[in-house]
């Protein structure tokens, strides 16, 4: 059965369908892009992204876990507004326990031009407001405007120092903060 026109005949099309086309370069999405970009730098604070570096061949299949991976020493200042999750647990005779999860509220175009692309899961952040550093766990994409991505939230818990391994060390040095006058 084929779409028949008022009188009878086949629909036919023009040649091409206009349809709206979802890509970054759209001036409506670019909008959004530029005005979100703009508040998180207003009302958030910077961070300094860390990128994990995993060699396939140190990941120990028992554990699933990468004993040699290795953190970059120079890091990449994105900007995220950034709340601590929701507490899920409730008190129970020894207290409340606490995942300690922080979520950080980036602008997606804004990180890929940052960092080249999505944040790594297992990456490290420093937050130089709180003076500590976070390691992400999970990654989702948020805030959709006109079928496309506006805000990227990276899901992390405090990072913590390995023991057994060198490349899980924080560096001895803060990055350089710009004071503000």
């Amino acid at each position: 059965m084929s779409l028949l026109t008022p009188d009878g005949r086949p629909y036919k099309t023009f040649g091409s369908l206009q349809v709206y086309q979802p890509d970054a370069e759209n001036p409506q999405i670019k909008l959004f892009n530029l005005w979100d970009e703009d508040t998180i730098r207003s009302f958030g604070s910077p961070l300094y992204y860390y990128e994990v570096f995993i060699s396939p061949g140190e990941i120990d299949t028992t554990y699933i876990e990468a004993r040699g991976k290795i953190y970059s020493n120079h890091p990449v200042e994105i900007w995220a507004v950034y709340e601590p999750l929701p507490s899920q647990n409730y008190q129970n005779q020894w207290g409340i326990e606490s995942l300690n999860e922080m979520v950080f509220e980036c602008n997606a175009q804004a990180v890929i031009k940052a960092i080249g692309h999505m944040p790594k899961i297992g990456s490290r952040i420093y937050s130089p407001h709180l003076g500590e550093n976070w390691k992400v766990v999970q990654r989702n994409l948020g805030e959709f405007k006109m079928w496309s991505a506006l805000r990227v939230q990276l899901i992390a818990q405090q990072f913590q120092e390995s023991a057994t391994t060198s490349g899980g060390r924080v560096t001895e040095s803060k990055p350089d903060i710009p004071k503000s006058i």
